[in-house]
């Protein structure tokens, strides 16, 4: 999904962006404190939302067609890594929601699917 604003980013900025952002999931579990961890969980959630905004747009470009693979995949897996940082650190979505009084990310209802565990998969 779309973000209502433009990033007008380049390819090489927004990778440079993305490998930033999941070197914090290391350094969010490094902390010990609780609350430190979650305040830099939701703060990194936060960052990858926009992140993911900025990769979809340019996986939608046709001038960046030939990177278009490495842009989605990246984009998968900021949002695996979201889902992950939001279901182990307990993040509230509706913070970052409530957050985003200018309307500057996309919807966030991807990041509000349960997350599945072993008993409840289909084998």
């Amino acid at each position: 999904m779309a973000s209502p604003k433009k990033y007008n980013m380049t390819v090489h900025c927004v990778m440079n962006w993305a490998k930033s952002e999941l070197e914090h999931v290391g350094r969010i579990i490094a902390l010990e404190d609780p609350d430190l961890q979650y305040s830099y969980a939701l703060s990194t959630v936060n960052g990858m939302a926009h992140l993911k905004d900025a990769l979809y747009e340019l996986s939608q470009d046709s001038r960046y067609e030939s990177h278009k693979a490495d842009l989605l995949k990246t984009h998968g897996s900021v949002i695996r890594a979201m889902k992950h940082l939001i279901a182990d650190f307990n993040v509230d979505v509706g913070t970052i929601e409530a957050f985003n009084t200018r309307g500057t990310l996309s919807n966030l209802s991807y990041l509000k699917v349960g997350r599945k565990t072993r008993r409840n998969r289909k084998h």
